[in-house]
């Protein structure tokens, strides 16, 4: 615990926690900027995978690839909407152009199969060829 004057009052605090306070809010700024709501930021900060690959992300412009509910991973997440939204690609509004933005839709999806979404389960896991994507081996 540090202790600083302010005005007439001591206050006591702890700088581990205030940097985490700190991160948070950085966070969530930046979930909100890519245009993402406070519910699905509620759903990051309370999933400690979720978080953990977000907080990477954010901090080396990688993915961390930890997290593996029901075996899959942030990276699986991003080959799956690049796959699935291939047919969008080439429009300028597209997340080809927005690569936080896909991330962001990857994390849903992977918080989506975190919560036991059956049906995005089934789709990233069944998937393949027949279905637009020109991968044989998904």
């Amino acid at each position: 615990m540090k202790r600083f004057l302010f005005g007439k009052r001591f206050f006591c605090y702890n700088l581990h926690h205030l940097e985490v306070l700190m991160e948070r809010k950085i966070l969530h700024d930046y979930i909100c900027s890519l245009g993402g709501s406070e519910e699905l930021w509620e759903r990051i900060s309370g999933c400690e995978g979720v978080y953990k690959e977000l907080e990477y992300w954010c901090t080396n412009g990688n993915l961390l690839g930890e997290y593996n509910p029901q075996g899959i991973s942030i990276s699986d997440c991003i080959a799956w909407q690049v796959d699935h939204f291939k047919a969008y690609m080439d429009r300028e509004e597209n997340n080809r152009w927005h690569r936080e933005r896909l991330f962001l839709q990857s994390l849903e999806t992977l918080l989506d199969i975190s919560d036991g979404k059956e049906d995005v389960l089934r789709k990233i896991t069944g998937e393949n060829g027949e279905s637009g994507t020109d991968r044989e081996d998904v």
